[in-house]
């Protein structure tokens, strides 16, 4: 079973709850799934574990397994709102995005500096550019795309953790990271399959058996 440690969810922006406003290109919007790999070392080795990224209209839907069952994280700007959805309970909970966005928002390094390199790398069939975003801890290597919309943080309001500093200072501008590697050559997230396709729209929204339940608290 896939664990992964609260420093590895801050690090590689893992969590299931934090989330950035997408923003969609105007000229193409992409509309299809994203699958990432996540890996994290656990007390038996490598741990891996894929996600189901998928956009629509300014919509994301991020869905991936978990001890509790299936979950999926679903971003819905036009209501400014994001759902967290459980199948095995039937239930979902709701927060603002402003919210969700500013929860995190005074935790983010403010000393991060982003080096753009200019060395372009091919992941999934898709162009993207190796940025360095350093802080005082450390340098992470986010090759970053176009073209596939804003991104959304597969998982972290719930876990109250930090922004990584690339995500915040990359992503704001609609940029993707395709690929994350760590100072020690770790790659914490990779995109492995981009498929533009037409989706359902009844992946966007809450199903009407669906019991709301309440945000847990922050402590």
């Amino acid at each position: 079973m896939f664990r992964v440690s609260p420093i590895t969810i801050a690090a590689v922006t893992v969590s299931m709850f934090t989330v950035v406003l997408p923003v969609v290109v105007a000229a193409q919007p992409f509309e299809g799934a994203v699958t990432m790999r996540l890996s994290a070392q656990g007390a038996n080795g490598p741990q891996r574990q894929e996600i189901e990224y998928l956009v629509r209209n300014g919509k994301v839907r991020v869905s991936m397994g978990g001890p509790a069952g299936a979950m999926s994280l679903l971003s819905v700007p036009q209501e400014q709102k994001v759902y967290v959805l459980m199948a095995a309970q039937n239930a979902y909970m709701e927060m603002p995005i402003a919210d969700a966005a500013s929860s995190v928002a005074a935790r983010t390094p403010a000393d991060a500096k982003v080096t753009r390199t200019g060395r372009m790398e091919t992941v999934a069939g898709f162009s993207c550019e190796h940025v360095n975003v350093t802080t005082v801890a450390q340098t992470v290597d986010v090759c970053l795309a176009k073209g596939l919309g804003g991104y959304v943080n597969p998982l972290s309001a719930m876990q109250r953790s930090s922004e990584p500093a690339w995500q915040r200072m990359l992503t704001a501008d609609g940029g993707f990271p395709l690929k994350v590697t760590m100072p020690d050559g770790s790659v914490p997230l990779e995109v492995v399959k981009i498929e533009k396709k037409r989706l359902a729209n009844d992946l966007f929204s809450v199903p009407l058996n669906y019991t709301k339940m309440e945000m847990p608290r922050r402590r």
